[in-house]
């Protein structure tokens, strides 16, 4: 529309831009192809041979790396084994090594804990180095194999480098030392050759990690950074990272378009790219395009010309007949003037134009009548009127239709209705109805009435009444619509459905029967609940008296509240019965409806079954009773504490146990039922159990004259929303079970064979002496012993006189010792004796003496005599830093001396100085 806006209106002129158009655009379309296909295959080609010369460039960085690291590999050879101990030596060996010097920037030893102990730069060593942690040095040691690093910058240079490194194994097979080479990513010439292999003149070429940190790039700034780091996306690059090998079209981050190619390291894995842009490589065909443009253009200009040369000659006629149809639509002409006589074609068009005209011009007249009148009719009409094409725009739009929908009429004509008044929701349903009223001029909605939402302009709903008709106009079918706004009386019904919606809703899901029965004792109204409650259907209710549905005899048992309901009287009944059908009790209320001139047309009835309440009662009362005859026989005191420390409930234990009247505690704060000392005591107990804890302690009290250990739980009683209501205390004596448990302790704590002390009351005792020891001037001492060849009493007598001998030695060795002494067996014939209060080391002596003495006596052992004897070490305890460990070791060391000079005595270790 906007090129035959410029163009001018003659015919001539049109014709001619034509031909040329044709002329321009076959030309431009057969060249425009061509140079296409020539791009194509130009670009397949520069890409293959980018793609190979990218292949060589790879495969000499990698035969570089491999050398450069078999080079290094070379470096440890003929290296003496002494040489691994001398660090001058090695760097001797670095010295003498020319070949390997001119390969690498520089070439460092460190040695297992990452110390470097030799360069080839010490002119770049400012301090101690160390590749401790560093993920070269580390992996190297791991694999105890040569390496290539990822790109970093160099400690010792501060430039970004390579490094290769080279393990060497000690006669152990571990790594002793770490060789690298540094390769300098911005000095080396290792890259010369692949600058030299760049694409073009403004291309080149860069290496990059399989994680985008940049080795090689004509822009040494960007060395050791992330390929990524400047702003922007360039798919050739991420599918690069991706894996991609070969070559590809694309954007760079500034827009410029460019051929890439990517081919991968066998060695190690790095990316090799190439830049080619597009604009270099597309030279002489972006020219060669130019020129082609340039002649096709000529050409249509010719063209032109020789066009326009014949169409003026041919149209002459047709120009005469234009001016005549000018002058008469300006009303300077009568349509006579249509009348030319000629014979051609051109003389017939000009005859018709002339009927045409004249039959228009009638048929105008009478349209603008018909049209005045129907659009007076449909402008004060009632109810909005629309009416639109088969492709849904609007024809008609009523004054009505502006003030229910917010739309002018000028704002209405021409758009589509389905944008302006149809819901979004219900616009491809609309859209479905057009298209079969497109195809068929009809539709399930024609000449029907219907209530649907229609759409405000201000964007809210309005429910609409509408009336859809069928207009056929020629060929052309028309749908006409008529719609009230029925806001007022949807708003209505709503309010009374919601109602009684409502009021159904709330009946029928009450726990109640609720009816609503007339004067004629006739059921209006009965909810679901009598389905539920009886059995009975409510609709089969509905229009039945009451004697109907349950009896005579039901009828005359509320026949005197019915009565009195039918009199305006409110009625109250609670009963038991089984007129319904079974034993129940009910609770109903007969509510009259009272009309508005005081009489009565009926009245509501809500009954509510309290059977299971007053069962529950009953049952309640005897649960209360069982409990209480439970708690008040349990030899337990029971209480119940509420949350301001009262007592709620008391168990008739209370009298039993300490006198207190249970009727008495009730409501009773606890600090006067126990006292205030034994309150502030338990108290912090209690606040726990407040919340939310269950408590236990232990406390001595008077029971029945006598002082007993009781034991109290205090079990908090928690509310379903995890509120504590209050706490429950339950007191158990546990005299009893503690008098056994310590029964039991003093049982483990003795020799089962020999009734002496055992290894853990001899730890006990042991530190308890070092501790009064250390408090008071008296000595202490530590004696072990055990019972001269043993084993041989075991392996000849057996057993059973060993475990009699045991037995015998332990009754000596009490009846030895003083009664302030302990003896122990710790196993087998190891036993010892704590001595204390010594006042001097002849004391010592003297009871080591008297031991060995008691021992010497001959034993008897199923019914024979034997001799036994035993050794001791005795050890002095004297230093207040030595522990119990220390003294028992002098102990036995100083029995193991005894043994040596040969049994049946003793040895003193003295106080440790």
């Amino acid at each position: 529309m906007a090129i035959k806006g410029l163009l001018p209106r003659s015919l001539k002129f049109r014709m001619t831009s034509v031909v040329v158009l044709l002329v321009l655009a076959a030309a431009t379309v057969v060249t425009w192809l061509a140079l296409l296909m020539a791009e194509r295959d130009m670009k397949g080609i520069i890409g293959a041979q980018q793609y190979a010369v990218l292949s060589t460039a790879a495969a000499y960085v990698d035969e570089q790396l491999e050398s450069k690291r078999a080079l290094l590999a070379t470096l440890p050879e003929g290296m003496p084994l002494q040489a691994q101990d001398q660090p001058g030596a090695l760097q001797a060996l670095l010295e003498s090594r020319p070949v390997v010097r001119a390969e690498f920037s520089n070439i460092v030893v460190f040695d297992r804990a990452g110390l470097m102990v030799a360069t080839l730069r010490p002119d770049l060593n400012t301090g101690p180095v160390s590749a401790n942690a560093r993920p070269y040095f580390e992996q190297t040691l791991r694999s105890r194999k040569g390496m290539i690093s990822a790109p970093f910058l160099s400690q010792l240079s501060g430039r970004p480098v390579v490094l290769v490194t080279q393990p060497v194994l000690d006669s152990d097979n571990q790594v002793a030392y770490v060789i690298t080479g540094s390769i300098d990513l911005q000095k080396s010439d290792f890259f010369g050759p692949i600058n030299a292999l760049k694409p073009g003149k403004t291309g080149f070429m860069f290496i990059m990690t399989t994680d985008g940190i940049l080795l090689h790039h004509p822009t040494p700034s960007r060395l050791l950074q992330h390929i990524n780091n400047r702003p922007g996306y360039n798919r050739a690059t991420e599918m690069a990272l991706a894996g991609f090998e070969g070559w590809t079209e694309a954007q760079n981050k500034d827009g410029s378009e460019g051929i890439y190619s990517y081919k991968r390291l066998h060695t190690t894995n790095w990316i090799v790219a190439a830049r080619y842009p597009t604009a270099e490589a597309f030279a002489p065909l972006i020219e060669l395009r130019e020129r082609a443009v340039i002649a096709s253009t000529a050409l249509a200009a010719l063209a032109g010309l020789l066009a326009w040369l014949a169409v003026v000659r041919l149209l002459q006629p047709l120009q005469r007949l234009r001016g005549n149809l000018a002058n008469i639509r300006k009303g300077g002409a009568d349509i006579a003037l249509l009348r030319s006589g000629r014979r051609d074609e051109i003389g017939e068009l000009s005859d018709a134009f002339y009927e045409l005209m004249a039959e228009r011009a009638d048929a105008q007249e009478r349209t603008r009548d018909s049209e005045t009148l129907v659009r007076n009719i449909l402008q004060h009409a009632p109810a909005a009127f629309v009416s639109c094409d088969t492709e849904g725009n609007i024809t008609e739009w009523n004054a009505q239709a502006e003030h229910t929908f917010g739309w002018r009429r000028d704002e209405a004509i021409g758009r589509d209705v389905a944008m302006l008044i149809v819901p979004p929701q219900m616009r491809a349903a609309h859209r479905a109805g057009m298209a079969r009223f497109a195809r068929e001029g009809a539709g399930p909605l024609i000449n029907n009435r219907v209530r649907m939402p229609a759409l405000h302009r201000d964007g809210h709903e309005i429910p609409v009444e509408l009336s859809i008709g069928a207009l056929q106009h020629g060929s052309e079918y028309y749908a006409t619509a008529f719609l009230h706004d029925v806001s007022e009386r949807v708003a209505f019904e709503e309010r009374i459905a919601a109602g009684e919606r409502r009021a159904r809703i709330i009946a029928d899901n009450m726990p109640l029967l609720v009816a609503y029965i007339d004067r004629d004792l006739r059921y209006r109204f009965t909810n679901e609940h009598y389905q539920f409650m009886l059995g009975i259907d409510p609709k089969s209710m509905l229009g039945r008296t009451i004697e109907e549905v349950f009896g005579r005899h039901a009828y005359l048992r509320w026949q005197t509240g019915i009565e009195a309901a039918l009199r305006g009287e409110r009625v109250h009944e609670e009963r038991s019965g089984d007129e319904l059908g079974r034993n129940m009790h009910l609770l109903v209320e007969l509510v009259p409806d009272v009309a508005a001139d005081g009489g009565v047309a009926g009245f509501y009835m809500v009954g509510m079954d309290i059977t299971q309440r007053k069962e529950a009662e009953l049952t309640q009362a005897a649960s209360e009773k069982r409990l209480q005859l439970i708690t008040d026989h349990l030899p337990v005191l029971i209480s119940y504490i509420d949350r301001a420390h009262r007592l709620r409930f008391a168990n008739a234990t209370f009298q039993r146990w300490l006198g207190l009247d249970p009727a008495r505690l009730t409501a009773c704060p606890l600090s006067e039922a126990i006292g205030p000392a034994q309150y502030d005591r338990h108290r912090p107990l209690l606040e726990q159990a407040f919340k939310g804890e269950m408590i236990s302690f232990e406390l001595r009290a008077r029971v029945r004259g006598a002082s007993r250990t009781l034991e109290t739980t205090f079990v908090p009683d928690v509310r379903p929303d995890g509120s504590v209501a209050g706490v429950y205390g339950l007191t158990h004596d546990m005299s009893r079970i503690k008098a056994v448990e310590q029964q039991l302790i003093e049982l483990a704590r003795l020799d089962p064979l020999t009734g002496i002390a055992n290894r853990r009351k001899f730890e006990e005792v042991l530190g308890l002496a070092i501790a009064r020891a250390r408090r008071h001037p008296q000595q202490m001492a530590l004696a072990y012993l055990d019972i001269d060849h043993f084993k041989s009493i075991n392996d000849t007598l057996g057993h059973g006189a060993g475990d009699t001998v045991l037995k015998e030695f332990a009754q000596r060795l009490s009846g030895a010792v003083r009664s302030t002494d302990t003896v122990a067996r710790l196993a087998g014939d190891e036993f010892v004796i704590i001595f204390e209060n010594i006042h001097s080391d002849a004391e010592t002596s003297l009871l080591a003496d008297k031991i060995i003495a008691a021992i010497r006596h001959g034993f008897h052992v199923d019914g024979k005599l034997m001799q036994v004897s035993t050794s001791i070490g005795l050890a002095l305890y004297g230093c207040d830093g030595e522990s119990e460990a220390s003294l028992v070791a002098r102990a036995d060391r100083a029995l193991y001396t005894a043994k040596r000079n040969g049994r049946d005595c003793y040895v003193v270790d003295g106080v440790p100085a």
